[in-house]
């Protein structure tokens, strides 16, 4: 595995962590394409039961004269155990292959079997491998809905305390947030509360725009719910006076209350510019809006190790060119999702939006 490349910020010159979320989502403007997707997470039996995972995609092109049309859509229903096996698998479109991966673990191993049981779909960067790609990370991170939860916050805190050590080990410099020296790592060495910075959301639908995000089910109000939740735009570069392709994304985690209160676990803005004729990154920003830790925007910086690659590389250059202590692992789960930047802008191509 390679090194990090990049030295960390002092601690003495680290600031709180941001929370600063999003309200709204950008207006649609002619020309140009829309990928959203969510992955709602609930547990109907309560808390230690299986995971039922809901999820959404759909992308919407904006022609130049401002009609929208729906070109591309999917669904996914998945249950996962408490040890992160899938117990069953829907999809529409629906994808028999997908039956190979009951039994088998969402983590390790996962997107490899992913590529050997639908490559064309992987290959194509379609909204349901947009969705089985993002599992993975949403099955992890979920569980934290309950710490919203009365009752629950015990059990979290009971299996924290008997897993701490090897907890501690797994997470370190695994990402700018828990750099060995940082003071997430050693509150959870001492056993101590990691006081994480939690935020309350701004929504992202735009009242006047009903078609700016897809359909998204709400929260069932009696227990809890983790939504992972994504937003990707690319505008036509001949709406741009410097000839390059514009990207805006967005990336939120989040869990509700049982007040319906939703919280901001993770949020990220990332802006990026993309050469049309080479599809390589030019330029790129990433804007963290809301994280736990002080330490976890120090990645924030390390984006330019990017420029230069070509888009439908980025799943895998991402977690091979932002390693450990330069790379944030939620940043990097929403600069890989920028991989289907091309197959956008071939929609915007094929459905004669642009020339």
């Amino acid at each position: 595995m390679p090194s990090p490349v990049r030295p960390l910020p002092a601690l003495a010159d680290l600031t709180p962590p941001p929370a600063s979320p999003h309200r709204g989502a950008p207006r649609r403007v002619p020309g140009s394409v829309r990928r959203t997707s969510h992955l709602n997470v609930t547990w109907p039996a309560g808390y230690g039961s299986p995971m039922n995972l809901s999820a959404g995609a759909r992308d919407l092109v904006t022609g130049r004269d401002g009609q929208a049309t729906v070109v591309d859509s999917a669904q996914l229903r998945v249950t996962v155990d408490n040890t992160r096996t899938l117990r069953s698998l829907t999809s529409v479109p629906p994808r028999r292959a997908l039956a190979g991966l009951i039994g088998q673990n969402g983590g390790r191993g996962y997107r490899a079997r992913l590529r050997e049981l639908v490559p064309e779909d992987v290959t194509t960067g379609s909204p349901l491998h947009f969705l089985l790609d993002d599992m993975p990370g949403a099955t992890l991170v979920a569980p934290i809905a309950w710490r919203l939860w009365p009752g629950e916050q015990d059990k979290l805190d009971r299996f924290a305390a008997a897993t701490q050590a090897s907890r501690v080990e797994a997470m370190r410099e695994v990402c700018s947030g828990w750099r060995a020296d940082g003071g997430p790592l050693e509150r959870m060495s001492q056993g101590c509360g990691l006081e994480q910075n939690l935020v309350p959301a701004h929504p992202l639908e735009q009242p006047d725009d009903p078609l700016a995000w897809h359909r998204i089910p709400a929260p069932p109000g009696d227990s809890a719910m983790f939504r992972r939740r994504r937003r990707v735009d690319v505008i036509a570069p001949e709406l741009r006076e410097q000839g390059v392709m514009t990207v805006d994304s967005a990336f939120r985690d989040s869990m509700w209350s049982p007040q319906g209160v939703e919280t901001i676990v993770h949020e990220y803005g990332v802006h990026a510019t993309v050469d049309p004729a080479t599809m390589r990154l030019v330029g790129i920003h990433a804007d963290p809006r809301v994280l736990p830790f002080e330490t976890c925007p120090s990645a924030a910086g390390n984006v330019d190790l990017l420029l230069g690659e070509p888009m439908r590389t980025l799943r895998a250059r991402v977690i091979r060119l932002l390693v450990g202590t330069d790379g944030c692992t939620h940043l990097n789960d929403a600069l890989r999702a920028l991989a289907e930047v091309p197959v956008l802008v071939d929609q915007l191509v094929t459905t004669g939006r642009i020339d």
